[in-house]
């Protein structure tokens, strides 16, 4: 059981880090497409800010996912049987 739980908390922490690379890419990303879309459209202006991705809801979720595998793991190892 112990095994399961180690797994369990190694994946929250690893879905909770891609999370995070991926806003990242994203937020990175994002104005260099927009900038691109706009000389191919020659039209308007181009302002960096139009294109600027906010996704608080995407860092907090990953932060969550992060926190709960490291809570998991320490959890499993402070506990003193596998009996579950």
């Amino acid at each position: 059981m112990k095994k399961t739980t180690y797994i369990l908390g190694s994946i929250e922490i690893i879905l909770g880090m891609l999370l995070l690379c991926a806003h990242s890419m994203i937020q990175n990303v994002m104005p260099v497409l927009g900038r691109v879309a706009y000389q191919a459209a020659a039209a308007g202006s181009y302002s960096p800010r139009d294109y600027e991705v906010s996704m608080p809801f995407v860092i907090a979720a990953a932060i969550a996912l992060i926190l709960a595998g490291i809570a998991q793991m320490i959890y499993c190892a402070m506990r003193k049987t596998d009996s579950l």
